[in-house]
């Protein structure tokens, strides 16, 4: 890749984030909540992804390639500018005996790498009307999530016990989670995915490193996200990162990649078929630079 795409990829992750900590730092943490409501509906996305879709078309629900749209029955409308993302690529390079790369050889060896593409918003686009997923699912019985939930919590290893007279709605003791009993389904499903975001996220010596207070907004948070993007009511789980890590941009950038990475993991786990027609979109072949 050349550097000058090299240089614009680091830019665009860069203002993104820059962007995020200078609102949270003024005190707008309002920002924070967009950026996390965007984990969920480009949960198949990278972190880094997310940020430049939100930071380029804030309003942006599907985004997808130039041809991807067109496939789906819809066309970019003339004149919109596209949204850069970090796409992975493969070249295979072999160096002769002076050290030169050669392609094309049968000893070549696999490189991956990432250059900038462009994908374009829905909202940027016209045509047939794509189906409202997401409102079907709102609709839907939380039941058939909350039982593939189960079954993921299970097959990875995780007892599941419910117990009566708890103060906490739930708890997780590594490798084993409880729950209230006579909870509502959708709350206790609520439960369910924040208790499993601390199975996910705050075991070993990563437990030893961060806060109750830290650990239990990060939890919250996978909650948050897994609920939203299923459509699910959800409460104010955006608290204001930038206050539990002191203004640490690092910090607060792993916290909030570790959340769409738990989230990611649990909507992939119980995702239903009616999903898969969203799942093209957000993850269809992007429009590629030319070379």
């Amino acid at each position: 890749m050349t550097t000058d795409k090299k240089s614009a990829i680091a830019e665009a992750v860069s203002a993104a984030t820059d962007q995020l900590i200078a609102s949270l730092k003024a005190g707008k943490s309002e920002e924070l909540t967009r950026y996390i409501k965007a984990m969920s509906i480009f949960h198949s996305y990278s972190f880094s992804n997310t940020m430049m879709i939100i930071c380029q078309r804030p309003d942006a629900t599907r985004v997808a390639g130039f041809q991807a749209w067109k496939a789906l029955g819809r066309n970019v409308r003339k004149g919109e500018s596209g949204i850069m993302i970090m796409a992975p690529a493969m070249s295979k390079k072999r160096k002769d005996e002076d050290g030169i790369a050669l392609v094309g050889d049968d000893e070549t060896t696999s490189h991956m790498y990432f250059r900038p593409v462009y994908v374009f918003a829905q909202e940027q686009t016209e045509g047939d009307e794509l189906p409202d997923l997401r409102s079907s699912q709102v609709e839907g019985d939380v039941s058939v999530h909350f039982d593939r939930l189960v079954k993921h919590v299970e097959s990875s290893g995780i007892t599941l016990e419910y117990a009566d007279d708890m103060r906490a709605d739930g708890l997780s003791h590594g490798g084993k989670i409880t729950l209230k009993r006579g909870m509502p389904e959708a709350e206790t499903f609520s439960v369910l995915c924040h208790e499993l975001g601390h199975e996910l996220l705050h075991r070993g010596d990563r437990r030893k490193e961060t806060s109750v207070v830290v650990r239990e907004t990060e939890a919250e948070a996978v909650a948050f996200v897994v609920c939203s993007s299923l459509g699910l009511a959800t409460n104010g789980a955006a608290a204001d990162y930038i206050r539990l890590y002191n203004g640490d941009a690092n910090l607060l950038m792993a916290s909030l990649s570790l959340i769409q990475k738990a989230a990611g993991e649990i909507l992939t786990a119980i995702k239903t078929p009616e999903a898969t027609e969203d799942e093209k979109i957000e993850t269809a072949e992007p429009y590629k630079l030319a070379a």
